[in-house]
């Protein structure tokens, strides 16, 4: 739209100024031989004319162009979304089919009268379904809910942290206390202790059961860096830059219960705070989960 303004603006003004050039040669022509530029004031119009309607009509060329980057831009954007919209169904409809699946089945099975294991198995399949829209659920409030900042000590957060989880006896916690304390942050507690505890947890489940999991953390640069370390499965090449999406889960992990929300969870909390998540691994033998949080505003 605005473009096309433009580029109307150049031909009125292209118009306006042969008229007004005509006009003042009619009305002085000038006399003899004397056609020199700057003596003829109809040739000096003329040429003022044709430099502001070049210069509008660059402008609009312009403006043209942006136009179309940014269109093509936000189809592609439109495009990406959309695609990643279908495989979040996606694997939203495969994380549904399997409880309810074997709900039916156990359903099935009270009919014929093999109520006690049918019902302890319905019952499991319920809870999953319950932690998978709870999950959802606390992954959509981030998005609205707004951050409650407080001064936030890292050591007595990674202690809580610790005593959050299933097996705390199985977590290492090693916190810088040399040449320097490190300073509190201004962070939403209960936020990043959702954070902690799904990495920490996540290292504990595909960890072996007597392996123990360490986190490490220090400060750098005006920033908490808090490491995860287990040495565990580890995670596929092909599975690691989809990690933190919404439901994803890699291959070799299908045989251990998950809803695929806990990395999600953690990585747009980190992103509220101004931080960052970062994961790697090497298949079969560990994962690092790395969170940056900034001490300072």
């Amino acid at each position: 739209m605005r473009a096309r303004r433009l580029w109307i603006a150049a031909g009125l003004l292209l118009a306006c100024g042969l008229g007004a050039a005509l006009a003042v040669r009619f009305s002085a022509p000038t006399t003899g031989l004397d056609v020199r530029f700057l003596a003829d004031p109809a040739s000096l119009l003329l040429g003022a004319t044709l430099l502001g309607a070049a210069a509008v009509a660059a402008l609009a060329w312009t403006a043209q162009r942006t136009a179309r980057a940014l269109e093509t831009a936000l189809a592609a954007q439109t495009t990406a979304q959309d695609l990643e919209r279908r495989r979040f169904i996606q694997r939203l409809d495969h994380e549904l089919k399997n409880p309810l699946t074997a709900l039916q089945i156990q359903l099935d099975n009270v009919q014929a009268s093999n109520a006690a294991s049918a019902v302890s198995e319905a019952r499991l399949q319920a809870e999953r379904l319950a932690q998978l829209t709870r999950g959802l659920r606390r992954l959509a409030d981030l998005e609205s809910r707004p951050l409650e900042a407080e001064p936030v000590m890292l050591e007595e957060l990674l202690a809580e942290a610790r005593e959050l989880v299933d097996q705390p006896e199985r977590v290492d916690v090693d916190v810088q206390r040399s040449p320097w304390a490190i300073p509190p942050a201004a962070l939403d507690r209960e936020l990043i202790l959702m954070a902690l505890r799904n990495l920490i947890e996540n290292a504990l489940k595909y960890s072996q059961p007597d392996a123990r999991v360490q986190v490490r953390a220090r400060e750098e640069g005006g920033a908490w860096l808090i490491d995860v370390v287990d040495t565990g499965r580890g995670i596929a090449v092909e599975d690691l830059p989809h990690v933190a999406e919404e439901l994803y889960r890699g291959g070799n992990v299908r045989d251990v219960a998950g809803s695929g929300l806990g990395l999600a969870m953690a990585q747009r909390i980190v992103s509220r705070h101004g931080g960052a998540l970062t994961v790697r691994s090497r298949h079969g033998q560990g994962t690092i989960a790395s969170l940056r949080l900034p001490t300072e505003a």
